[in-house]
């Protein structure tokens, strides 16, 4: 007989879930993967931000505990849900041009010192297909009941 979908047994210490957020702690961190979605107006602890939801192929990024990145990395998987925070106009306007189902990189490719202090620079890779078309993750958008024209 199996176990009852909502008993207590169900929900131990080992089931408990974490954000997947991608902290951008080093120079090379990455994650490549197909968006999903985007919730914009989010209130967080640092006023109203953007977040972007990928399924990740790979990546790894240095998380950050007061501002100082791990010594090292957390490994993204294959199939894992993962989110970024849009912080700031140029990377949430590049973010906002995705469609869902499209195939992307994302990396964090150098550190600039501004007037306002450190800035991450966060590259977006959108690959296209032989007829100069975004590229689609077709599997995913099946999954999801749709083809890329219904988006």
């Amino acid at each position: 007989m199996p176990r009852e979908l909502f008993d207590d047994s169900q929900f131990g210490e080992e089931t408990e879930m974490s954000s997947n957020t991608i902290d951008w702690g080093r120079v090379g961190d990455f994650l490549t993967g197909t968006f999903v979605k985007a919730r914009h107006n989010v209130e967080t602890q640092f006023g109203q931000n953007s977040i972007y939801d990928f399924v990740a192929e790979k990546g790894s990024f240095h998380k950050l505990t007061k501002k100082k990145p791990a010594d090292q990395p957390t490994e993204v998987n294959k199939g894992d849900s993962v989110s970024i925070w849009g912080r700031n106009d140029v990377l949430n306007g590049q973010l906002n041009s995705l469609k869902p189902g499209q195939v992307v990189k994302v990396s964090f490719v150098e550190e600039r010192d501004t007037q306002m202090g450190t800035a991450k620079i966060i590259k977006i890779y959108a690959p296209r297909d032989n007829e100069g078309k975004v590229l689609m993750n077709q599997e995913w958008l099946d999954a999801q009941g749709v083809t890329g024209g219904d988006l």
